[in-house]
This record gives C-alpha cells, structure tokens and sequence, in this order.
C-alpha cells in the first residue's frame, strides 16, 4: 500500500478526517502519552480563527468535531462544487445587493455583494456579513482599517463556509484575506487550513509554521503532522507528534493527534502499535466525553482491527459504535452559490425590483406590442393598467404618423388601455419638434402623408401647399398608402429647388398579416435616390421621440417596451434608454439571441407583464459558462457552438426554453459575439415560463448494449404471453376465402407444384437423357396450350389476371430447375441408383393433372358466367403461352 494521501481519501473532501484511521496513529513512545492529561480542555484559552468552541458560528473551527460530515455529503448534491448537471438552478440565487467598487466601499459592516477589482480575488456573495465570524477572531482583526477589516472577515466567512463544499473555493477566499491581512494570526491560520484541506501541503505546512511563530505555542500540530503523511513522510509526522506538548490542548486536538498518529504508525506497517495507541486514548478519556470523539477513535480501532486480521474483535467493537447524532443545519445556499461567478459584465440587466417600482415611466410601442393589428395581445393592456395603478406613467410612441393622438387613444381604448391623447407621442409630432429649430411659424410645407401629418402641421402653424411652383421651404414625407407617382415627384420637384426634406421615419417595413409591406422607408428612397438628398428623420430608431415622449409626462427614469430590435430597441439605446423587450411582434428570440450591438435590450420578458416582475441577472461563471435564475447551464464553444446543460442546440433545429435560460442564452451569446466578432450559431428558440418541463432541454437517453439487451428480452416476454394468450382463445369460424370451387383449384395447384418439384429430382437424376425428358416437357406444354375465342377475351381477362402472378411464379421456378450445373451434373453421375427419388403418393402423370385442371377450370368457367374455354386445335402445331400455361 503505497498509502497515496490524495488517492486513499483520507481527508473527508476537505479539512480533518474526523472518521478517519487511515492517516492517525501512534506509537507508545510518541503521539499519545498517558501521562498528558486530557481533563484539561484547555477551552477558550485562545479562540483564534473561527473560534475554538464546537459550533460552527460562521467561521473555522480548529478542533474540526462537529460531525461535519453529514452536512457536508447531504449538500454535496446541489451544492456549490456541483452546479446543475442537467438539471434547474441548483440553488443559484437571486437575492443579490447592487455592486460596490473596492473605492466606493464605505460600509464597514456590509452584506452587500463586493467586487474586488483585483481579478485574481474571488467575489463575496451579498448576505454574508462579518459578525458571523467567531468573536475573538473578529477582534483579531481589530488592527486593519474599517472597510479592509469587514472585507477579510468575510472572506474568512466564506473561507469557513465553504471548506467543506468545496475546498479549492475557500483556500481562494483565504488567500485573499491572506493578501490584505498577513500578519494577523487568524488570517494565516484560515490560509493554512484550507491549503491542508485542498491538498496544498507544502503551502499548509508553511502556514502552519508561521501561525506557530505568531503564537509561540503548538497550534496546528495535528494539520503539521498530517501534511507531512500526506507528503509520503510518516517517519517525520511521527517525530513532530513525539515533540508536542498536550498539556493545555483542546481535547479535540488531542484525538487529532492519535488520528494521525495511528495512520502514520499504519503507513509504516506498524498496525500493533497504532491499535495500541489508539486504545490507550480510549482508556483515558473521561466519561462525558463527546460520543462524537469516542465514535472517532473508535472507528480507527476498528480498521486497525480488519488490518490485523482480527475480524471478531472488529464486529464487536462496532457493534458498541456510539450511535451517530444527526448534525440537522439548515444552510443558506446563497453565502456561496456564486462565489464562482466573475465580474464579466453583459448588455442584459438584472433587478431584484419589479420593472414597476425601478422606473417611473414605460414607453410603450403599438403594433406588436400593445395590439396586433386590429387584436388585443393578452396580457399587454391589464398588464399596462396595474403598472399605472403602481405609480408608472404610460407614453405611447408610434411611427405611424397617419393616425392622430386621438385616433390612437380610440383604438387603445377600444382594448382596455384606458388611454388618452396625451398619452401618445407620433413621429408626425416628432418631425414637428424638429422642424421647429429650423423652420419658421407660417413657412410653406409640401406634405407627403396622411391626415395625422397634415393635422399636425396645420396645429403647428405651417402652411400646406400641394405644388413645388408654390415654392415651399420644406418637404416632409411621411407614410401614405395613396401616395403615387406624381405625388413623389411632385416632392422631389420641390427638394431640387431647394426645399428642406424631412421625414417622420425610415422604416423599411410595415407589418401586415400578409407579410412585410413597404414602409415610409421604402418610399423615402426613392425620392432620397432622384434628388442625392437625405432626409432629416425622425421617429424610431432616432433618439429625439424617445427622450420627447419622456418629457411629455416629465419622466426622470424611463424605460422603452418594443418588439423590433431596429427601431424599438435601438432608438432606446442611442437614447440611452433602458429598453424590455416582448416576444409577441416581430422579433423572436432567435434575433434577439443574435441581436448585434447597439440592438440589444436591458431585459427580456415573454409579454407585458414583464413589466411587473423582477429580472434576475445573467452571470458569468468561471468556466465561461452563463447562468441566470432559474436557467439551465449555457455556454457558448469556441466555435460558436451554444450548449444547454452541455446538449448541443443544432442551429437548424427547434428547440423550447424557460425564460430564464432564454436569457442565460442571450447573454452567452452577445458576449461570444463581442469576443470573437461574429455570431453563433443559433438554433429556432421557443421560450416557456420558468417552471414549464417542456422548457427543459435533457441529452437524448442512448441506450448501451445491455439496456438494449434488456429491452429485447421485455419484447420476447411479451410476446410470449401474447401467444399464450391467443392460444387460449376459443377457434373462430371457418371464413370461406376463395370463391366456389377455387378451394379445389388451390388444392390442385398446390399438388402440381409437389409434383414439379418430385419431377425436378426425377430429372436431376436422370440427367443423362435430357432429350426424353425434354420431349415429354414439349408434349406437356402443347397440352397445356388453350387460346380463348375473341368474344371471350374481355371476361376472361379477369380470371387471367387472378392467377397469374402465383402460376407465373411457378413457370419460372420450374425454368430455373432445368439449368443443370456441372457440378450437379457430376454429382448426379456419381450417385447410386437406389438414390433416386420414388414417386410420391398421388402424384398424378402430366396428362391427368391437365385433365382435371382443365374440368375445375370448367366448373368455375359456369359458376362466374364465363363463357366455356374451348382447345384451339391450332395451338398442338403452334403453342402460345396462356392460361394452360401458366397454370402449370
């Protein structure tokens, strides 16, 4: 036994082995002493990191007794150092503080989420606070400034939280500590014992040692001893247990020391002197002492036991086993769910505030988000009517300009909105306030639009004119399904002889239920295109209607609601609006997954009732994988490649997820887009709520040979059964399924193919008079050979087709039976006469098979009211192939 520290497990996935023989043990002369006294607890003398009591108080515990390793293998599923193979969250949580830059941190008793902008340090959940670290430990840390204080606390918190679950994630929040705070004793100490309980043992050793120097006592002597066995050194560990002292050592150091005592005693083959040590420290421990300890040591006797071979003494001794205490601790899994999350940042916001309470105003687009055409979208007016109630004010903003405010209140409120004119901000109204700083009150406008265009110029005060000989000042276009040729001439007349050209916007596109039609846009180019001129626009994506309709209900903090990622989003963005977007317009998720930048909403929502809910953050992972509340586990590969739960989305496939990882999706995505500059590939996204298992991507279950095995052998059983089953059954009736007198020709037929076959081994046999045999073949089939009248043609075309695919069958077997191969032909040669084959019974000659075919053909002739087949007497000079013939 090569007795390998990390490979025999004999840590306990982190910290001391409370339950471990392996790696303690002892010999008379060293280790354990009789004469040192364990009465004397020593408690409470120094608390020193975590305390030296036996809770678990938020920080370490030195002594390492608390039975931890209930607690830690019931969390070990969903805990940190397994993050959602498969399956939800996994105990990520959302309940996070705002972020705080290392400057900016003035709160010396924080539990808010904390940043450090050094990359290298991990991050600090929010609600992990600093006094749950052990008091006397806290004060150790008396010596650091106020903010500098409460950050190494609590990543000493952490640290302590953490060394069970994962082990690498606290030496990390020590070391970190370790960085600001090298010099207080505690800090030094968490560092020595996560490098122990990490497997660092050279680090942990020479923590240890500097924790030792600090103190001037023999802290730690234990974690020494036992790095140095699991550095393959037992010889050495030995040496320093001979060299402590106990007197005045926590009584739960003391059973360290035997733990690692015995273990080294066995690392070296001496099993007789570990048993002995540990009976010894079983002799001497006083009688209240904690069954947790006695269960230990106990558990080491045990094994030494086993190695000696003395297999009853073993069963006795665990059968007096102390019985296990159940350590129930109910754990907040948010202290450490993202201490593996990094500060990578990404276009996609997160809120633990509804949308509601965060801004005091929603833009809100129409079509495709408000309605659909001329139907209400579900969800999206109770949805605006709560947020109104909540204290949010409602702007409505369109790019139609044909309607008027007052034409689009009536339609809102046709579908509940409870909106009014005032409500609603036009690009028309837009174009307006544009026109405005350069163009005068009572200045002459060619108008290319429709009444909400004109109505709102005229309000304006501008003069409307319908020619360019009026020599406007001006020409603004904005949509109008009339508009024709001359109309855009007209305008185009006007911007060559100087008139300013403006345009309520540029959208390429009008949604219809037919599909995508043309928009003002499209219009727009073609008079831009004549004249070499561009138009100032207005309306979306323009930043102006954004921050305009925000003034119209005096709005501090809005945010913009839409459908297209072109117009909608874009336009809050260059307004540096927050945006949300919906799935219930044009955009689906596939595009917003692949939006590109400058096109890429703050939150994603499923429909307007993402403006009442809360919006958790997408955060990235150190693995460079993305999570967000309850989602899946996203990554994107170096090819572009995105991954859910590690199942491959093939882009031309269709896939459904929750929410949640739609938006984990996105944010993958848009940040492998800005890395590599390019997009992923994306599969067809249909998105559910959280909470909906068909949202759930699984791998496709493949079944192993043995699974397939089983699966074959369930199959044969059933049917098994299934025949028994039928056998069981009582026998139907007797269904006729020929017509009358084709039972007999079936009989018949079947008798002439038994006779074929006898006549095939009759001729194998009498191979060497082919020339006999063959004459007798042609008689057989001038026989056989009947050619029907021409008046019996058409009724006997039915008959003929019934039979003469089977009888067809037959003349061609019969064919392939004649080709005698050489090698037959030798066989045949060589065989004995007796091996020829005998007539079987009731094998009638060639010439009474075709007379009683002939006589059924007959009967059934007369039974279907065919008319009677009659011999051609020219067909013995001339045979053709018919019904004769194929019957045989």
């Amino acid at each position: 036994d090569s007795r390998d520290f990390n490979a025999r497990g004999d840590r306990r996935e982190g910290g001391f082995n409370r339950g471990r023989d392996e790696r303690r043990d002892d010999r008379r002369e060293g280790g354990f002493n009789r004469g040192r006294d364990f009465n004397e607890r020593g408690r409470g003398e120094r608390s020193g990191f975590g305390g030296r009591d036996d809770r678990r108080a938020g920080g370490f515990n030195r002594g390492r007794d608390e039975r931890r390793n209930e607690r830690r293998d019931d969390r070990r599923e969903s805990g940190f150092g397994q993050r959602r193979e498969g399956s939800f969250a996994g105990g990520r949580d959302e309940r996070r503080g705002p972020r705080r830059e290392d400057a900016d941190y003035q709160n010396f008793s924080s539990t808010e989420e904390y940043i450090s902008p050094n990359p290298d340090e991990p991050t600090i959940p929010a609600g992990v606070s600093a006094e749950e670290l052990d008091a006397n430990a806290l004060r150790a840390l008396n010596t650091l400034s106020g903010p500098n204080k409460d950050i190494v606390a609590r990543h000493l918190v952490m640290a302590g939280q953490l060394i069970d679950l994962d082990p690498e994630e606290a030496y990390k929040h020590a070391a970190a500590a370790s960085s600001r705070a090298g010099r207080v004793d505690v800090v030094r100490e968490a560092a020595a014992l996560t490098a122990y309980a990490s497997g660092r043992y050279e680090e942990a050793l020479r923590e240890v040692r500097a924790v030792r120097r600090m103190r001037g006592d023999d802290s730690l002597r234990a974690v020494e001893a036992d790095c140095e066995r699991g550095l393959g050194r037992p010889e050495k560990a030995i040496e320093i247990i001979d060299a402590t002292t106990t007197k005045g050592m926590e009584l739960s150091e003391q059973v360290e020391l035997i733990l690692v005592s015995s273990g080294a005693r066995a690392d070296l083959g001496e099993n007789e002197v570990g048993l002995l040590i540990v009976d010894d420290a079983l002799a001497a421990l006083p009688a209240d002492t904690d069954p947790e300890l006695l269960r230990r040591l106990m558990e080491v006797k045990i094994d030494r036991l086993r190695e000696l071979g003395r297999e009853s003494e073993a069963d006795e001794v665990e059968a007096n086993l102390p019985e296990e205490i159940e350590d129930t601790e109910i754990v907040d899994l948010s202290l450490f769910a993202d201490c593996d999350v990094d500060n990578k940042r990404t276009a996609l916001r997160g809120t633990e505030t509804p949308l509601v309470e965060l801004f005091d105003a929603v833009l809100l687009d129409l079509d495709g988000t408000s309605w659909n055409g001329d139907s209400p979208l579900e969800h999206a007016a109770p949805s605006v009517v709560e947020a109104r109630a909540q204290g949010m004010k409602t702007v409505f903003l369109t790019n139609n300009a044909m309607r008027t405010p007052e034409q689009v209140a009536d339609k809102l409120n046709s579908m509940d909105f409870e909106a009014d004119a005032s409500m609603v901000m036009t690009s028309a109204m837009d174009v307006i306030a544009i026109m405005k700083e350069t163009i005068e009150d009572g200045s002459k406008v060619f108008v290319i639009g429709g009444s909400g265009v004109r109505q709102a110029l005229e309000n304006a005060g501008y003069v409307l004119v319908d020619s360019a000989d009026d020599e406007p000042v001006a020409v603004v276009q904005g949509l109008d399904k009339s508009i024709d040729w001359a109309m855009l001439s007209e305008g185009a007349f006007a911007i060559q002889r100087g008139a300013a050209y403006f345009a309520t916007n540029l959208d390429a596109t009008l949604p219809q239920e037919r599909g995508f039609a043309l928009g003002n846009g499209s219009l727009v180019r073609a008079i831009s295109h004549a004249t070499h001129t561009r138009p100032i626009a207005a309306g979306k994506p323009e930043p102006g209607i954004y921050l305009r309709g925000a003034a119209l209900v005096d709005s501090e903090k809005p945010i913009a609601v839409g459908d297209r990622l072109e117009t909608d989003i874009a336009g809050a963005v260059s307004a540096g609006i927050p945006s949300l977007h919906v799935l219930t317009g044009v955009h689906g998720a596939r595009e917003v997954i692949l939006a590109q930048r400058g096109q890429r909403p703050s939150f994603l929502a499923l429909d307007m009732r993402g403006l009442l809910e809360e919006h958790p953050r997408a955060k990235h992972h150190r693995d460079n994988t993305w999570t967000c509340g309850e989602s899946q586990v996203v990554k994107a590969t170096r090819y572009g490649t995105l991954l859910v739960d590690d199942v491959e989305l093939e882009a031309e496939e269709s896939y459904t997820v929750t929410l949640d990882t739609y938006r984990a999706l996105a944010a993958a995505a848009w940040d492998y887009a800005d890395e590599s500059g390019r997009a992923p590939r994306c599969a067809t996204i249909t998105v559910v709520e959280n909470g909906d298992p068909s949202g759930v991507i699984e791998a496709p279950v493949v079944l192993d040979e043995a699974d397939e095995k089983a699966q074959g052998e369930e199959f044969d059983a059933a049917d098994a059964a299934l025949s028994s089953d039928a056998d069981g059954l009582a026998p139907a009736l007797d269904t006729p399924a020929f017509l009358p007198g084709e039972e007999e020709l079936e009989r018949l037929l079947a008798e002439t193919e038994e006779g074929v076959e006898s006549d095939d081994s009759a001729q194998a046999a009498e191979v060497q008079e082919p020339q006999e045999e063959q004459s007798s073949e042609d008689e057989v089939e001038a026989a056989l050979a009947v050619e029907p009248e021409p008046g019996e043609a058409e009724g006997e075309a039915e008959s003929e087709k019934a039979g003469a695919k089977g009888v067809e069958e037959v003349a061609n077997e019969e064919a392939d039976n004649e080709r005698v191969t050489p090698e037959v032909e030798a066989e045949v040669e060589e065989a004995p006469a007796e091996a020829e084959p005998e007539e079987a019974p009731g094998d009638a000659e060639p010439e009474e098979a075709l007379a009683q075919a002939e006589l059924l053909l007959e009967t059934q002739d007369e039974l279907l009211s065919i008319p009677e087949i009659e011999k051609n007497e020219e067909s013995e000079e001339k045979p053709e192939k018919s019904s004769g013939d194929e019957l045989e």
